[in-house]
């Protein structure tokens, strides 16, 4: 019985030094002052980590393909419609609809790196609690985005009034 306490003592005490090298490869190498993300996946999942080696996001519009730096957004929501459109939130209070040409997203985690693929992403933030929500106007739906917690799921009384842009 020493023997074994012995040899499971060794074996605990040589474990780091053994997969130490491979903890290490797994690592991302990212700014550490990144952009953060709050990525709401399906089937209520959540996932946070720093965006790594994409600086912008390509998205096709009615008015052509632009180029949108990260840095400049607030939020997407992916599969906003059935033509399967997201809608963009930025920082200043402007959303823009198109379609993300994204495949996945990488992120610098606790745990290492994330590779997720966007047909699994509902909405991505950089504020932990921000949401879109559907707002039923003039017959048609419509995406908000607000970054101010909603306590009981609904959306916030009051709609924000900043210009809505859409390209559908």
């Amino acid at each position: 019985m020493t023997k074994l306490l012995k040899k499971v003592a060794i074996a605990a005490m040589l474990t780091p030094f053994l997969f130490g090298s491979f903890a290490a490869a797994q690592e991302v190498a990212g700014p550490d002052s990144g952009t953060v993300l709050y990525v709401n996946l399906s089937q209520d999942r959540e996932l946070s980590g720093v965006l790594v080696e994409m600086a912008d996001m390509k998205v096709t519009t009615s008015f052509g393909e632009v180029a949108i730096p990260f840095s400049k957004i607030d939020g997407i929501k992916l599969h906003a419609d059935a033509s399967d459109s997201s809608v963009i939130a930025f920082k200043n209070g402007d959303l823009i609809t198109g379609k993300v040409v994204l495949d996945q997203v990488k992120l610098k985690t606790d745990w290492g790196a994330a590779h997720v693929n966007t047909t699994q992403i509902e909405s991505v933030t950089t504020t932990k609690n921000a949401k879109f929500f559907s707002d039923m106007s003039a017959g048609k739906r419509k995406w908000r985005f607000s970054k101010a917690p909603m306590s009981s799921g609904r959306a916030p009384t009051s709609a924000p009034t900043a210009p809505r842009f859409s390209t559908n």
